[in-house]
């Protein structure tokens, strides 16, 4: 029993995602590299938003906070709060740290719990202190892949059941391995031969619980009913193009999405998907000013070309691969690369 208790991950029971850093000087790397093409992602910037939202810079720490120098710090998000946990090794440093941040800014929650520090803030920031202070466990099967400097789990709706990676970042980018849980078969087989064209594109041998989240997602994008892909064994799911400006009038109109299915397998993998970033990029080029003076969503799409552009033009292609595992989940590994 001791030993399971050791070995559990505890996570808030209102969180939606946590993320966990113990040693974060892969994160410096990567923001640091971000930050020449977006400086809003700089190291900098970044740390002024966590000093913001939960008191503490977790790419550059204070020691005046009187964190402990090991352990994980984890950070939790939810609809409308973000937390802190961490460690503590000086309570009185942490205590008076804590009270000149409660006081600088409104919304914001925090208290000591035995050996860590909790801050949090946001409209809710009452209910995610209460839930970080009586962590709940992850089920096994997503727990033990809480492995190395950095994880990041993720809460997923039905047919999924959450989400696990272990983080690699550097300079050169980021990769993600780890599972993804479902209440059935995600994957089974190879995927088929294509994507050999478009934005983005998806092959894969869907399970059933696979097909219906592909059915989801289409359906979230507005895309056109595809009957077939109810009984396909083998998928590919394609966008040859956006129109940028029929954003805020129609998903239906402004993503031209391409299906094939049951084509022979060909892929290594069940799971092969990929985005290609910098044709986003251009997509977004498209819109010129007078465009983004209507507001709504082209503005919005303008201001990421605007801030964003030179990122997206020098990182990916995102890339995600995944095979099937026991008990219908998805082994998958995340790729994103920067230059």
């Amino acid at each position: 029993m001791l030993a399971l208790l050791i070995a559990a991950v505890l996570v808030p029971e209102s969180a939606d995602v946590v993320l966990s850093v113990e040693d974060p000087s892969g994160l410096q790397a990567l923001f640091g590299k971000a930050g020449t093409h977006a400086p809003t992602l700089a190291p900098e910037a970044v740390g002024a938003t966590l000093r913001d939202r939960v008191g503490v810079d977790l790419l550059a720490e204070s020691p005046a906070w009187g964190l402990a120098q090991r352990g994980a710090r984890t950070v939790a998000f939810s609809r409308q709060a973000m937390g802190l946990s961490a460690p503590v090794r000086d309570a009185g440093a942490a205590k008076k740290m804590l009270a000149s941040w409660l006081a600088q800014g409104q919304r914001r929650a925090g208290r000591l719990v035995g050996s860590r520090l909790l801050t949090a803030s946001g409209e809710e920031a009452a209910a995610l202190l209460k839930s970080m202070s009586r962590p709940v466990p992850l089920p096994r099967d997503l727990a033990a892949r809480a492995k190395g400097p950095v994880w990041i789990w993720a809460r997923t709706a039905e047919p999924l059941r959450g989400m696990m990676l272990s983080i690699e970042a550097s300079g050169t980018g980021i990769v993600g391995r780890g599972v993804v849980a479902a209440s059935g078969a995600l994957l089974s087989g190879r995927a088929p031969a294509g994507c050999a064209s478009g934005m983005a594109c998806l092959r894969a041998a869907p399970g059933p619980a696979g097909r219906r989240v592909l059915a989801l997602a289409l359906e979230k994008l507005e895309a056109t009913a595809q009957p077939e892909l109810a009984t396909a064994a083998r998928v590919e799911e394609r966008v040859d193009a956006v129109d940028v400006r029929e954003l805020a009038r129609s998903l239906t109109r402004a993503l031209r999405i391409a299906a094939v299915f049951d084509a022979p397998e060909a892929a290594a993998s069940a799971l092969d998907a990929r985005v290609d970033l910098g044709a986003i990029d251009a997509a977004l080029g498209t819109i010129n000013p007078l465009e983004a003076l209507r507001g709504g969503v082209v503005a919005g799409a303008y201001a990421a070309h605007i801030l964003y552009g030179p990122l997206l033009r020098n990182a990916g292609p995102l890339t995600v691969t995944g095979n099937p595992q026991q008990g219908g989940a998805a082994e998958i590994e995340v790729r994103l690369p920067l230059r």
